[in-house]
């Protein structure tokens, strides 16, 4: 059996315009996902990948403190998050 640290953990937004756009991309590649009960975790039956749904403002932190592998955001939050990481 698998353990969690052998599994790629990506961040999606739960709800938005990527939202669909993002998961459609993932089955298009193959993943078939099933979605946990409280609807913010999907867990890939065929692929040691898993889905975490989540706020698209947190997904660059996940990513960054690790708790994600990969994230999918818009161009918005990372030239947001692109912003507040320059210096002036």
């Amino acid at each position: 059996m698998e353990t969690s640290e052998q599994r790629v953990k990506i961040a999606v937004q739960k709800t938005g315009r990527l939202t669909e756009h993002s998961q459609d991309l993932l089955e298009r590649c193959g993943l078939k996902l099933t979605r946990s009960k409280d609807r913010l975790f999907c867990y890939g039956e065929n692929m040691p990948v898993d889905l975490l749904l989540v706020r698209d403002d947190d997904i660059p932190g996940l990513v960054s403190d690790d708790v994600c592998d990969l994230g999918i955001v818009g161009l918005n939050v990372v030239e947001e998050k692109l912003l507040i990481c320059t210096p002036d």
